[in-house]
C-alpha cells in the first residue's frame, strides 16, 4: 500500500502522470467551487469587485481542469478522473457562504483563504515534482506549480490591499524606487535570510526535525545564490525580523523551540516577499518591474515553504 506524501495532503505517493492529472483535476474542481463560494460570500458582503475577481478565478480553475482532459486526449491517455482534495476552511465557512454570518468574513478574511489554499496547492507540487520518478511526470509537476504560485502572487497582492483598507492606516512597506536600490535591498535581505535560515535550521535539527531542518538549507541555499547576484552591490539594511531577533538574542543556542524558529524564519519570509511586491506595485519601469516581481516569485515560494512546515507542525519525514 503506497504511503501518504504527508499529513496535510491525504494523497499517496504517485507513481505516473496519469496519476498526477487525476491529482491535479481534483485540486482544480475544489479549487473552482470554493472560488463561487467566496465570491457568493463577497456578494452577500455587498464587495462586487472582489466577487468578480472571486468569479473570474473559478473561470480560471475550470479552464485549467478542462484543458487537463484536452491534455490527456492529445497524448492518448485516459481521460483524468478527479481525485478528492479538499481546502482547509474556517468552520464557519459553510455559513458564511450562505449569508448567516456574512459579516464575518472580510474581504481580507476571504483573500486569506484563497492565499493559504493557493500556497498548500504550490508547496503539494513542488513535492511532487521533487519526488517524481520520471522526467515527464516532474516537469508536469512543474508547470502546475507555477501555474500555482502566479496565483498565490497576485492573491498575495490583492489581500495586502484588503488589509491597508480595513485598518485605514497603510503600513509602510519597504520597497525600492530604481534598480540600483532594488539590487542593495535584496542583497541585504537575500543574505540576512540565508543567515536566519541556517541558524534555524540548527535549532529543527537539534529538536530531532531532520527533515524539515534539510528544507530550511535549502531555502538559505536558494537565498544565498540570489544574494550573489548582487554582490556587487552595497548592501542596505537588513531584515528588520531577523536583526530584532538577533538583538533580542532569539538567535543564541537553546532561545527558541523548533516552533518558534520555523514562526521566526516564516515572519522573515512574509517581510522579504512583502518589500518586493511593494517594489513591483510601485515601479514605474519595466525593468524595475520584472526583477521586482521575479525576486518576489522566488520568495513567496519559500514562504509557502515555511509555512508547510508549521501547518505540519516540523515533523517533516
Amino acid at each position: 500500500m503506497k504511503q501518504v506524501i504527508n499529513p496535510l495532503y491525504p494523497i499517496p505517493e504517485i507513481s505516473s502522470v496519469d496519476e498526477l492529472m487525476a491529482i491535479a483535476v481534483g485540486m482544480e474542481h475544489e479549487a473552482a467551487s470554493r472560488y463561487d463560494d467566496l465570491a457568493q460570500a463577497m456578494d452577500n458582503c455587498g464587495e462586487t469587485e472582489l466577487a468578480a475577481l472571486f468569479r473570474h478565478m473559478a473561470e480560471l480553475e475550470r479552464e485549467h481542469e478542462a484543458g487537463l482532459s484536452r491534455w490527456a486526449d492529445r497524448e492518448g491517455r485516459p481521460a483524468p478522473l478527479p481525485m478528492t482534495y479538499a481546502w482547509h476552511l474556517p468552520e464557519t465557512f459553510g455559513d458564511e457562504a450562505e449569508g448567516a454570518q456574512a459579516h464575518t468574513l472580510t474581504p481580507y478574511n476571504a483573500l486569506g483563504i484563497a492565499v493559504r489554499n493557493e500556497e498548500r496547492a504550490f508547496t503539494f507540487y513542488s513535492y511532487l515534482a521533487a519526488l517524481a520518478e520520471d522526467d515527464t511526470t516532474r516537469l508536469r509537476a512543474e508547470a502546475l506549480a507555477r501555474e500555482e504560485l502566479k496565483h498565490v502572487h497576485q492573491l498575495r497582492m490583492l489581500r495586502r490591499r484588503a488589509f491597508h483598507m480595513e485598518r485605514e492606516a497603510p503600513r509602510a512597506f519597504r520597497r525600492a524606487r530604481d534598480t540600483t536600490e532594488l539590487a542593495r535591498l535584496a542583497h541585504g535581505l537575500e543574505h540576512a535570510a540565508a543567515g536566519l535560515d541556517d541558524a534555524m535550521a540548527a535549532v529543527l535539527e537539534a529538536a530531532g526535525a531532520s527533515a524539515a531542518a534539510v528544507l530550511l538549507c535549502q531555502q538559505a541555499d536558494a537565498a544565498r545564490l540570489r544574494a550573489m547576484r548582487f554582490s556587487g552591490a552595497r548592501p542596505s539594511a537588513g531584515s528588520r525580523a531577523a536583526e530584532g531577533a538577533r538583538a533580542s538574542g532569539l538567535l543564541e543556542p537553546g532561545a527558541l523551540t523548533a516552533d518558534g524558529a520555523l514562526k521566526l524564519s516564516l515572519r522573515n519570509a512574509e517581510e522579504i516577499a512583502e518589500a518586493y511586491m511593494a517594489t513591483a506595485e510601485h515601479a514605474l519601469d519595466g525593468q524595475l518591474m520584472h526583477e521586482a516581481q521575479e525576486l518576489a516569485e522566488a520568495a513567496v515560494a519559500r514562504l509557502a515553504v515555511v509555512r508547510s512546515l508549521i501547518d505540519d507542525g516540523g515533523k517533516r519525514a
